[in-house]
């Protein structure tokens, strides 16, 4: 007698062996259909009140139309099973061998996906990344659930903060600009604030992050000339140097949908564990540019493997040419897909004094995130946001306004 029918014998002993049971394993569970259909008629019986035993289990599988088990069948299982305690050790033992089972499909499925050679390989990756995490998620009890509307809003909303009132785990958020306004420079002044532990807005001291930026289109002698100055500042300023917390991959040009270059970038994640990923510029990491839905699929997916490890995303982006008869969509060019992906998309625009408009070319999702509307030029980093504390600003810059 196998382990599954060990779990139908040990539920006929003690109906309340039902309720141990399904904390370990669900019908799915089961090898054999039909004993996974028999379980499923066993725990409806209980909860319907009804008493679990050989005679009542019978008739409830006939009536359920399930064939193959009868009244000789569970009584020779239940006379089996010395003690309905084992049934949490019998159970475990099912569900261990389901896992098994789903690892050797998922393994089987990734051997033909990735021969079949019309499938991106960044495709393979992330879909083979899901179906593992789905194994190791659907244990019972983790399928899908509803909840009341009043159960809904007794619940205080929480974030799973990174850095508080601007980024929060998971987050992704697209920068684009007028060439040559600074928006690379606004992308390298936040990731050397977040790595000293200063709010990249409004300046006050935060928690300290772990920073990795992989930079494919700027060298590490033009990072060098760029940021000595910021990083010297926050330095200074910052609870912490940003010297150690900050990561820095200047490669080129990459084709993340390609599964080695991808798994390339999951390996640094690995090695520097980081919390905020700057990568880009977007249009830089697949081979050919973006020109349609069909380009930024692939692209998208490897990103969302990134992001699917609980980092924040931030990305630069490139918006298209702009004419002198119509105002410049600042939305990043090649593709749609990319205007409603992200959490936050910001485009740099310049203003009458040389400053710059933060203008919102995708609505945003949460609109309780102080993400500033404008920036201003000037003072020990490049960018100052109005949302600065005065008596930051006056520390910083000597000046409260």
């Amino acid at each position: 007698m196998g382990y599954e029918e060990q779990v139908i014998g040990a539920c006929l002993l003690d109906g309340e062996a039902i309720r141990f049971a399904v904390d370990h394993v669900e019908s799915t569970d089961f090898a054999s259909m039909v004993l996974g259909n028999v379980f499923d008629v066993m725990v409806a019986m209980r909860a319907a009140g009804k008493p679990i035993e050989p005679a009542s289990v019978t008739a409830g599988v006939a009536e359920a139309g399930i064939r193959g088990v009868g009244f000789t069948e569970l009584f020779k299982w239940m006379e089996a099973v010395g003690s309905s305690h084992s049934v949490d050790f019998y159970a475990k033992l099912v569900r261990e061998a389901s896992v098994r089972r789903s690892i050797a499909r998922a393994g089987q499925s990734m051997i033909q996906q990735s021969q079949n050679e019309a499938v991106p390989s960044a495709q393979v990756l992330s879909e083979a990344m899901t179906a593992l995490t789905g194994i190791s998620d659907n244990s019972p009890g983790n399928g899908m659930k509803t909840i009341t509307l009043g159960d809904l809003l007794a619940v205080e909303d929480s974030y799973d903060w990174v850095i508080e009132g601007l980024f929060e785990r998971g987050d992704r958020m697209i920068i684009t600009g007028y060439e040559g306004l600074g928006k690379t420079t606004w992308i390298r002044q936040m990731a050397i604030c977040m790595a000293a532990g200063i709010n990249p807005v409004t300046l006050d001291h935060c928690e300290p992050q772990k920073v990795l930026v992989i930079d494919v289109e700027n060298t590490e002698s033009q990072w060098r000339n760029e940021v000595r100055g910021m990083a010297k500042t926050a330095q200074g300023y910052g609870p912490v140097s940003p010297m150690e917390n900050l990561h820095l991959s200047c490669n080129g040009r990459v084709d993340i949908t390609k599964g080695s270059s991808l798994g390339e970038i999951h390996r640094l994640v690995d090695i520097h564990k980081p919390s905020v990923l700057f990568i880009g510029p977007i249009y830089k990491l697949v081979p050919h540019g973006i020109s349609n839905d069909d380009d930024a699929a692939p692209l998208i997916t490897a990103l969302d493997s990134l992001r699917d490890r609980g980092l924040v995303l931030v990305m630069e982006g490139h918006s298209p040419k702009g004419s002198a008869n119509a105002a410049r969509d600042l939305s990043p060019r090649g593709s749609a897909a990319l205007m409603g992906w992200p959490e936050f998309g910001f485009g740099l625009a310049p203003d009458e004094n040389g400053n710059a408009i933060v203008q919102r070319w995708r609505g945003e999702r949460d609109r309780k995130r102080v993400w500033p509307k404008t920036l201003e030029k000037g003072g020990p980093f490049p960018w100052c946001a109005p949302e600065i504390n005065p008596a930051t600003r006056q520390k910083l810059y000597g000046r409260p306004k």
